[in-house]
């Protein structure tokens, strides 16, 4: 198989998986002469590498965080990725919350605890309560919610800020990474 392929070409194995139809509707921004652009595969992928994972960030949280920024470009081919992808990067501020704090307990109660703590301002806390919500939502109630690639960016880039506030490069040794 070449970098060209020819129109029509049958490749078997090798063939790209179809865009989720619902892509069609969807727009991808606008070009130089303001004129609307396609969302593709490659415009989500960028928006998602702006999302920086710090180097002190642990491997736990990181690895959820990358999933989910893997997660939401995805989503071009399966839209019902794109909620799981956020879902995934507010379990990633839960782990980082747990193992910054060094405990235990419920989601709400390590919020509570980093507000105390000065850890975390309380707009910070209340960003990450939503996220809670939203998460039990997700979880609890058995139905997946259908957010948009724009929710979606500011869900999970908060998720990656919030986790790079927990744990910033200069502060931490770990073993993160973007």
């Amino acid at each position: 198989m070449s970098l060209w392929t020819p129109p029509g070409a049958e490749l078997g194995e090798f063939a790209l998986p179809e865009p989720d139809p619902r892509m069609v509707k969807l727009r991808g921004g606008v070009d130089e002469h303001c004129q609307s652009c396609p969302l593709t595969y490659g415009r989500l992928k960028a928006c998602a590498e702006s999302w920086i994972i710090t180097s002190t960030t642990p491997e736990g949280p990181a690895t959820l965080l990358r999933t989910a920024r893997g997660m939401f470009a995805l989503g071009f081919y399966l839209y019902e990725q794109v909620s799981v992808a956020c879902v995934q990067s507010i379990f990633a501020v839960e782990v980082a919350l747990k193992q910054r704090l060094e405990r235990g307990g419920s989601f709400n109660d390590l919020i509570n605890i980093a507000l105390d703590e000065g850890l975390v301002s309380a707009h910070v806390a209340d960003i990450v309560k939503t996220g809670r919500v939203l998460r039990n939502r997700f979880v609890h109630e058995g139905r997946q919610p259908v957010w948009t690639f724009g929710m979606a960016d500011e869900i999970i880039g908060a998720s990656y800020r919030l986790v790079g506030e927990l744990y910033p490069e200069n502060e931490w040794s770990g073993s993160g990474s973007s």
